[in-house]
């Protein structure tokens, strides 16, 4: 019994040893088995990585030869970047391919063969944007037609290839190691059986831990698939990825929109699809891209990275970004509006451009006229009775007259012209018009005009008005060669958000429409287009001059209206006009006239152009003034000193000497308070001075002998009493009719530009009004503080400093009884202040006589 315990326990020690033996013999031939098959498996992914390195290389290779043709052909240094992006790539896939071929002789002298021919290829590269770069794209292109170039590049394909097929071979031999080592480790498993269980529990443990990273790396790819879809939908243009399938596999919702593609009913479309007849906004935006072109097209470096495309009247910039592992990102970009506001900025430097043509010509063209008017006045009054010569004379005045109108009409052309806007009865003046539109459209053209029942009021410059209608009647005429129909129609329209949207200059609400058509020959949309343009007419030379409709847009578009035109070949042409409608009441006033007196009082002129000199002489004398000349303040200052009996100095503002004209007036002023001033001046509004601290009235050039003898006896009826009385004609008495004609009315002016307050105080002056003229608001305050026995106040809008509406608020407060009327090119930007009155510039006497008679009856209330 011992002796089997004994034996039992040899057996088990014995099978026990046996099985340690097995187990450690299993083990150690498995760790064998596993270090062998850990290196072979090294060995085949350094051998993958090695292929990979050559194919990189031949890819970086020809990306730098696509990057130097794309050079070539477009000259853009931008089509660089992927050549030196290969160099750079090139570069370190050497470096790295060196280092894993090491150890391996064929492997090695390989990859010296094909190092080398890389590098002879860059260098070729390399030559060739340097030759564009010296010596122009021809030669490079002469260089490259060598084709040396692809010749070398085939080259180094074979090598890669060679290469590659040498490592896969290579690699077939390790696999094969592989397979081997890793059968024989099979085997050893078998004898370490026991311990499988312990490798199953393991595996599980393995397993159930990988499937929760699984799970954990699905979450986080769905988060950034939901982050590139919220990207990709706070995008305003459509926008969509094509994988290298040439299928959609990222977009927003405006893509599905343009593709009209339900991505729920309906499988992802495909590249062929979007360029299909089936899908036209698509195909007519992706085709340009070159999307459809085939491989040996995308080499040649067809394909563009941004293309211009049009649909449905839209203009489109598509952009194309290449994927790495090939497919794209494509955005379609509306750039309409952008197109627009770039034609309108175009549009308004063009306008700029003329208005700053006016500045520059102002002073001499008023000289010039200046001469010209002031001898036709003497020669009409040297003429006598003569019908034929006062007729010529007439003639000749009115053409001075135009000359100055000239830079009124240029500032018209830019769009800036000063309009008079007020509460206008269309209709009414549309039939006003009626006998001038058949006499100026003549036999052959007959007018139809058509006017809506109950026709609401506009707010617009009436003068203006009916010079754009006539501009349009006179258009439509020469449209009609053989004679045909002009209907002018005035009708209620209102324009919607919607009307809006679609033109970007128009306010919705309401308007008054006056259409203004033709049966003419109509025009092409490409005219049409143009027409508004300066200077762009279709008419043969001499027959027009290009700014009729332009100044027609500029007037409409000032008033804040719209204007449109619809013509066709052979249709007609309609012409649109939608003024602002007002619901003030149209006021209507008689025109008030007026008369200039003489005198024999002694004035002393002051002028430095002989020409002007003369013909200002030899007016104030045959209008009975003792007049003596100076050609400059200090020769007028010599002619004082010996004799101060001056009634008046007359004086130019700029002139040559080493006294001002400024200067001259107070001194002789300070030596003889009595002797009063008037200025003149012909510059330009940018070059005239600021005269506002002196308050001297000042009459600007050109001037009629009406407009000079009435200035002139307005500035002495207003003088100083003087210390030693002459004899003086008595002032003839006004001829303007006012509320409390019985004695003059004082009136305060308000106005920086000295032009303006001098012809505005020449007009007030001839309504019988003593006019005391300042150029901010902050000395009207203080004058009205000092001396504040005025009837009226007359102020511009746009002050240096204080605005005129702040003055007008002040002056209210501070003087309840003081009637006030603000003048301005613009209108007011807030609601006026009670017993405030509003004039639009420019204005006439009658105007002004109006709007003084009107704040006058109202302060008597």
């Amino acid at each position: 019994m011992p002796n089997l315990l004994r034996s039992a326990r040899s057996i088990g020690v014995v099978v026990g040893l046996t099985i340690g033996v097995l187990i450690a013999s299993g083990i150690m031939l498995a760790i064998t088995h596993s270090k062998s098959a850990a290196r072979q498996q090294r060995l085949v992914v350094g051998n993958y990585e090695t292929m990979a390195l050559m194919r990189d290389m031949v890819i970086a290779l020809q990306d730098a030869e696509i990057g130097q043709r794309g050079y070539l052909l477009s000259g853009d240094p931008a089509r660089l970047e992927p050549y030196e992006r290969a160099r750079v790539r090139i570069e370190s896939g050497l470096r790295q391919l060196e280092a894993s071929v090491a150890g391996n002789p064929d492997a090695t002298r390989q990859f010296r063969e094909f190092a080398g021919l890389a590098g002879d290829k860059l260098e070729q590269l390399n030559a060739t944007v340097g030759a564009y770069q010296l010596y122009g794209r021809e030669a490079a292109l002469a260089l490259d037609r060598t084709g040396a170039g692809r010749a070398m590049m085939g080259q180094v394909r074979l090598l890669g290839d060679s290469f590659v097929e040498g490592q896969r071979l290579l690699l077939a031999n390790q696999l094969a190691a592989l397979r081997s080592e890793q059968d024989q480790a099979d085997i050893a498993g078998l004898l370490v059986m026991a311990g499988a269980f312990m490798c199953l529990v393991a595996g599980i443990y393995i397993v159930v831990r990988g499937a929760g990273r699984l799970e954990r790396i699905q979450q986080d790819l769905t988060a950034r698939s939901r982050l590139l879809q919220t990207t990709l939908e706070s995008l305003q243009d459509p926008i969509f990825v094509l994988d290298g399938l040439g299928t959609v596999v990222a977009w927003n919702q405006a893509f599905t929109r343009l593709a009209q593609w339900d991505p729920v009913r309906q499988a992802a479309p495909t590249k062929d699809q979007l360029l299909s007849e089936r899908s036209p906004a698509t195909r007519a935006l992706l085709r340009p891209l070159g999307l459809d072109a085939v491989a040996a097209e995308r080499a040649s470096s067809e394909q563009r990275s941004v293309v211009r495309a049009s649909y449905e009247g839209r203009e489109y910039e598509v952009y194309r970004g290449e994927m790495e592992g090939g497919g794209a990102v494509i955005r379609c970009v509306d750039i309409t509006e952008k197109l627009r506001d770039e034609v309108a900025l175009r549009q308004g430097q063009k306008m700029e451009a003329t208005g700053q043509l006016t500045g520059g010509m102002a002073h001499d063209f008023n000289n010039i006229l200046q001469v010209i008017r002031a001898n036709l006045d003497l020669l009409r009054n040297e003429i006598g009775a003569s019908p034929a010569a006062l007729a010529r004379v007439q003639t000749a005045t009115a053409s001075a007259d135009r000359g100055a109108r000239l830079t009124q009409q240029l500032l018209a052309f830019a769009r800036r012209q000063p309009l008079a806007p007020q509460p206008t009865n269309v209709a009414h003046l549309i039939g006003d018009l009626a006998d001038l539109l058949r006499h100026s459209l003549g036999e052959r053209i007959a007018i139809e005009l058509k006017v809506v029942d109950n026709p609401w009021n506009a707010r617009i410059d009436p003068s203006q008005l009916e010079n754009a209608i006539l501009n349009l009647a006179i258009n439509a005429r020469d449209a009609m060669p053989d004679g045909g129909t002009v209907r002018v129609e005035v009708s209620n329209a209102t324009l919607d958000r919607r009307y809006a949207a679609l033109h970007p200059d128009v306010t919705p609400g309401p308007y008054v429409l006056v259409d203004v058509s033709d049966t003419g020959t109509g025009m092409p949309p490409d005219v049409v287009t143009q027409a508004f343009d300066p200077f762009f007419t279709t008419k043969a030379d001499g027959k027009g001059t290009g700014l009729g409709l332009s100044m027609v847009y500029g007037f409409v578009r000032q008033s804040n209206g719209h204007i449109r035109i619809d013509s066709a070949i052979g249709q007609g042409t309609s012409v649109k006009l939608y003024l602002p409608r007002t619901q003030d009441p149209v006021v209507r006033d008689d025109p008030v006239a007026a008369t200039a007196p003489t005198g024999s009082e002694r004035i002393l002129v002051v002028e430095d152009s002989d020409d002007v000199r003369r013909a200002v002489v030899d007016m104030l004398t045959g209008w009975g003034y003792r007049v003596v000349a100076a050609e400059n303040p200090d020769v007028a200052l010599a002619v004082f000193e010996k004799d101060q009996a001056f009634d008046l100095l007359f004086t130019d503002v700029v002139m040559p000497g080493t006294m001002t004209a400024i200067e001259l007036a107070e001194l002789v002023q300070r030596q003889r308070p009595g002797v009063a001033v008037l200025l003149t001046s012909g510059f330009a509004r940018d070059l005239v001075p600021d005269f506002g601290r002196t308050g001297y009235p000042l009459i600007a050039k050109p001037y009629s002998s009406d407009a000079l003898a009435a200035r002139i006896r307005a500035v002495l009826a207003a003088r100083r009493p003087r210390t030693v009385s002459q004899p003086e004609a008595a002032p003839a008495p006004p001829a303007s009719v006012s509320p409390g004609a019985g004695r003059s009315k004082r009136v305060l002016l308000v106005e920086d530009e000295i032009v303006l307050r001098m012809s505005t105080t020449d007009m007030l002056e001839q309504m019988g009004c003593v006019v005391s003229g300042v150029g901010t608001g902050e000395q009207a305050l203080d004058l009205l503080a000092s001396d504040g026995k005025f009837d009226l106040m007359l102020t511009d809008l746009g002050l240096p400093g204080m605005s005129g509406e702040e003055l007008a608020s002040l002056v209210r407060d501070r003087f309840p009884g003081l009637s006030v009327v603000i003048a301005s090119g613009y209108g007011p930007s807030a609601p006026l202040v009670d017993g405030t009155q509003f004039i639009s510039k420019p204005y006439s006497a009658v105007d002004l006589q109006q709007a003084l008679d009107h704040a006058l009856r109202k302060a008597a209330m």
